[in-house]
């Protein structure tokens, strides 16, 4: 199982947009990249893809609006809720680049 992990950068969006797609190719397994662009700070609950109960997320990163932050679980896909709220779920997968703009404003790399 995962556990608390915050490991976040400050970054540009424009920056981010241009590396992301190749940087995260280079992750572990069952970690993406995530750029917070919504405007306020976000906790990011993340779950194993086959997952039904999700009582216990994999990881749960906090990520400041403006800077990026990886997220992690296991499985071909994972779920991720922003703020632990059943409106701003989404799916990623791993070895991905995102930019999360808020409930259902989620865009791959």
């Amino acid at each position: 199982m995962g556990g608390e992990m915050n490991v976040t950068g400050k970054v540009d969006i424009n920056t981010f947009v241009d590396q992301a797609a190749k940087l995260a190719k280079g992750l572990d397994a069952g970690t993406s990249l995530l750029y917070n662009n919504s405007g306020k700070k976000a906790n990011f609950y993340c779950y194993n893809g086959g997952d039904f109960v999700m009582a216990i997320p994999y990881s749960k990163p906090t990520i400041a609006t403006g800077c990026s932050g990886l997220i992690a679980a296991g499985g071909s896909v994972f779920k991720v809720f922003a703020d632990n709220k059943g409106d701003a779920e989404f799916l990623v997968k791993p070895n991905r680049a995102y930019v999360y703009g808020g409930p259902g404003d989620v865009r791959e790399l």
